[in-house]
């Protein structure tokens, strides 16, 4: 997950903003601008929080319309060419720049590239080839329910060098402050690393312990398991194991080492990873993983007879395994 800030004055992108979206969001931070009818873009993969003030520095006085772009790595590699924003088309060969960001889990593309990210791949195998004989495509409302639709929760910010316009996809999942800036969410500049940061009050504040619901994995197979933990470094150091494998051969439980966290946004989970949690863990989980969450769902609302079965099913072992596992 990434996090996307258009701002009407570059002044106005306050420097707390920055080091937190950082600190959340460190795997590569751009920015595109219009300028003299074209589009420019600079793109960085920082090396701390003073790298991208640095860089920003030089846009503040300027205080024109940007885009701005903090990278959290899902899929592709971690590199400058993975960094956003994205050509989508150019004057040389469109007659016009158009250029994009992305704020989401992940695009409805398909994977082809080795380790580009999916953002890259929806723009060449996707909207490339829609846009590239009709560009004004991107201003009819019915292509834009049509990708909206399409895109589920993810967002896209759109800066246009003929129209000299950007263009916002899914803009009501995010959040536009009271001088107009728009992030595409909050939840990345409070995920649990660093500072917390609060865009209403430019505030930052320490991070408190968390009590979360995790999951363990072994022999090819997840199970679910109480933890407690600090956040740090984008992982949780555990202080407290309660479960394991159970192993149907010896009628025991077998202690796990492999974890994966499903408090962590972007994480994709199932309903049977909530077996065993109470209300304020599963509560937990939905606020630092909307987007997993909404995945979710959407799953159970699209879901077949037979997958709904299935889902049912997972639950009622893991109900079975565990009374197995008190005997």
């Amino acid at each position: 997950m990434c996090l996307i800030v258009k701002t009407n004055d570059s002044s106005e992108v306050k420097e707390n903003l920055i080091k937190s979206a950082y600190e959340n969001n460190s795997d590569g931070f751009g920015v595109m601008y219009l300028m003299k009818d074209r589009i420019h873009t600079q793109k960085i993969v920082p090396k701390s929080a003073d790298d991208i003030v640095q860089l920003f520095d030089k846009y503040k006085d300027l205080k024109i319309p940007m885009g701005l772009h903090w990278r959290y790595t899902t899929v592709g590699e971690t590199n400058k060419s993975n960094c956003h924003p994205f050509s989508v088309l150019t004057m040389e060969k469109h007659g016009r720049d158009l250029f994009l960001m992305h704020n989401g889990a992940k695009l409805p593309t398909p994977m082809i590239d080795k380790d580009k990210s999916d953002t890259h791949q929806y723009i060449k195998y996707v909207l490339r080839p829609m846009l590239a004989n009709n560009p004004d495509l991107l201003y009819n409302r019915d292509w834009q329910d049509m990708i909206e639709d399409s895109i589920g929760s993810d967002k896209l910010l759109f800066l246009d060098s003929k129209t000299k316009k950007f263009t916002t996809i899914n803009e009501d999942q995010g959040e536009t402050l009271d001088n107009d800036m728009w992030l595409s969410n909050t939840y990345s500049l409070s995920r649990g690393v660093g500072m917390d940061y609060d865009p209403v009050t430019d505030t930052l504040s320490d991070n408190k312990p968390l009590s979360v619901y995790g999951n363990t994995y072994a022999n090819g197979t997840w199970f679910n398991k109480k933890v407690k933990g600090m956040y740090n470094d984008n992982m949780y150091a555990y202080d407290d194991w309660d479960g394991g494998m159970y192993d149907y051969d010896t009628e025991t439980f077998k202690p796990l080492s492999k974890t994966f966290d499903i408090a962590k946004d972007g994480e994709l989970y199932n309903l049977s990873d909530l077996y065993g949690a109470t209300h304020d863990e599963i509560d937990e989980v939905i606020k630092r993983n909307p987007s997993g969450t909404a995945e979710l769902l959407q799953d159970l609302v699209y879901a077949t007879d037979d997958e709904i079965y299935d889902s049912i099913s997972e639950l009622q072992q893991l109900k079975n395994n565990k009374k197995k596992g008190n005997k």
